[in-house]
C-alpha cells in the first residue's frame, strides 16, 4: 500500500502531465443572475455555457414554488424513496412528468447519470446484446458495462454496420439499441425513425436518453420520441420498441435529478431493482418542487421550445455565413465550434470571456482526441442582439487565431 506522500507525488505528476497536454481543468466561481447572464470575478457576462435552455432555473415562479415547498416540507428527503423519502413534492413531480410525457408511471433518480446507469443495469441481462452509440454519454456507457451483456459500438451515420451487427447477434437474449436522442457535445440528433425500423426488423428494444431533448423538441417540449408519432409512426410501434424514456431535470427544466417514464409494470419493476434509486437518498424536495413547476410552465407555454429553436436557426445561419465550422442540427441549442487543439480552445474561450461571453471549452476525454471545441449553449432568454454580438466576436476571435 502506498504512503500518503507517494500518492500525493503520483497525483502531482499526473496533474503536470494533464497540464502539459492542455487538459487540466480549473474551476470558476460562477454566480447566475438570470436572463442568460452570470457573474465571474465581479464581471457580468452573457452565459452561453449552461444547459438551462428555457431559462427556468431563474424563473420567479419556479423559485417561488421551491421556497413554498421548503417552508412546508423542509430541504432533504431524509431517506430512500422506498422508506420515507417519497414526499408530496415527489408525488407531484411524478404526476407532472406522466402528464408531460403522456405515460402512466414515472420513477425519479438523484441525477440523470443515476437514471441512465440504473435503468440499463437493472433491465439488461448478461445474455443480452447491447448496441451502444459511440457518442453516448458516460452514464449510458457505464450502465452497459455494469450489465455484463455483450456490447457492440455503432455510429448513427453508419446504420448499415448496425444492421449487420443486429443480424449477427445471438438468438438467445434480447437486443437493445442504446442511444441519446440529442448528443450533448455534438448537437446532432439520433435517426430515431431509422432505428425504429431496424428495431422492428430485428425485434429489438431502443433505450433512449432524452436529456437534451426534453423541453426542446417535440410537441410541447415532450422530446424527440414524441416527434416519431408526428412523423406518422404509430404509437403502438413506438411503445413496443421504445418502452421507456429516460430524461433529466437538470437541463431545460432548470432543476436537478433524473427520471424514467413508461408502463406501470416496467416502472414498478425498476422501483424494486434499480440500485441507483433503491440505495440512494431520494431526490431533494426543492429539486422536485422546482422541476414540477418548470413542467407546469412548459405545458402552459408550449410554444417556448419552438421559439428557442427559431432563435438558434438564425444564430447558426450567421455563423455559417461567417465561414465558421459548426456541428449539429440546424435548430439544436447546442452549437459546437470544433477547433481540434485543446490549448487553442482554451485560449479562444478566454478571448470570448474578455469580450463578455462565457462559453464551454470542451476537451478530451469529454470528446475524442483532436476534436476539442467551444460548446455554445443557447438560452431562451438570449436576445437576438446578444446572439449577433457573440457571432461577431466569435468570427473575429477564430479568424485572428494562429
Amino acid at each position: 500500500m502506498k504512503s500518503d506522500s507517494s500518492l500525493q507525488n503520483e497525483a502531482a505528476s499526473q496533474l503536470r502531465k494533464l497540464d502539459a497536454r492542455g487538459l487540466l481543468r480549473k474551476r470558476k466561481l460562477v454566480t447566475p443572475t438570470g436572463n442568460g447572464r452570470c457573474l465571474i470575478d465581479g464581471r457580468e457576462l452573457h452565459d452561453f455555457s449552461s444547459n438551462d435552455y428555457l431559462g427556468y432555473s431563474q424563473h420567479p415562479d419556479v423559485i417561488a414554488a421551491t421556497v413554498r415547498s421548503v417552508n412546508e416540507l423542509g430541504v432533504g428527503a431524509r431517506a430512500s424513496m422506498l422508506i420515507s423519502g417519497w414526499t408530496p413534492a415527489h408525488q407531484l413531480l411524478s404526476q407532472r412528468l406522466c402528464e408531460l410525457e403522456q405515460t402512466p408511471a414515472a420513477l425519479l433518480f438523484s441525477s440523470g447519470y443515476a437514471a441512465c446507469q440504473g435503468v440499463i443495469a437493472s433491465l439488461v441481462n448478461p445474455e443480452d446484446t447491447l448496441f451502444c452509440n459511440r457518442l453516448n454519454h458516460a452514464s449510458l456507457i457505464d450502465g452497459c458495462r455494469l450489465s455484463q451483456a455483450k456490447m457492440r459500438v455503432f455510429r448513427h451515420d453508419r446504420l448499415e454496420i448496425l444492421e449487420r451487427e443486429l443480424n449477427k447477434a445471438p438468438q438467445q437474449g434480447t437486443r437493445w439499441i442504446i442511444t441519446e436522442t440529442v448528443f450533448g457535445m455534438d448537437g446532432t440528433l439520433a435517426p430515431l425513425a431509422d432505428l425504429v425500423e431496424l428495431a422492428q426488423k430485428y425485434n429489438a428494444y431502443i433505450l433512449c436518453d432524452e436529456a437534451h431533448a426534453t423541453g426542446v423538441y417535440g410537441d410541447g417540449g415532450r422530446g424527440c420520441i414524441a416527434e416519431l408519432e408526428e412523423s406518422g409512426i404509430s404509437r403502438d410501434i413506438i411503445n413496443r420498441h421504445i418502452p421507456l424514456r429516460i430524461g433529466t431535470l437538470s437541463k431545460a427544466l432548470g432543476s436537478q435529478g433524473g427520471f424514467v417514464v413508461g408502463s406501470t409494470e416496467v416502472i414498478e419493476l425498476l422501483w424494486n431493482n434499480a440500485r441507483t434509486a433503491m440505495f440512494s437518498t431520494a431526490l431533494s424536495i426543492p429539486a422536485c418542487a422546482a422541476a414540477a413547476e418548470a413542467i407546469r410552465l412548459l405545458m402552459q407555454d408550449s410554444q417556448r421550445p419552438a421559439k428557442l429553436r427559431d432563435k438558434v436557426k438564425s444564430f447558426r445561419e450567421e455563423l455559417l455565413n461567417n465561414n465558421l465550422a459548426v456541428l449539429g442540427a440546424v435548430d439544436c441549442p447546442i452549437v459546437p465550434v470544433v477547433l481540434k487543439d485543446p490549448e487553442a480552445t482554451i485560449n479562444l474561450a478566454s478571448k470570448l470571456e474578455d469580450e463578455g461571453f462565457l462559453v464551454g471549452a470542451i476537451r478530451p476525454p469529454t470528446v475524442p482526441e483532436n476534436t476539442s471545441r467551444l460548446r455554445i449553449s443557447i438560452n431562451a432568454d438570449h436576445t437576438p442582439e446578444v446572439l449577433h454580438q457573440l457571432a461577431q466576436s466569435l468570427k473575429t476571435a477564430v479568424h485572428e487565431s494562429p
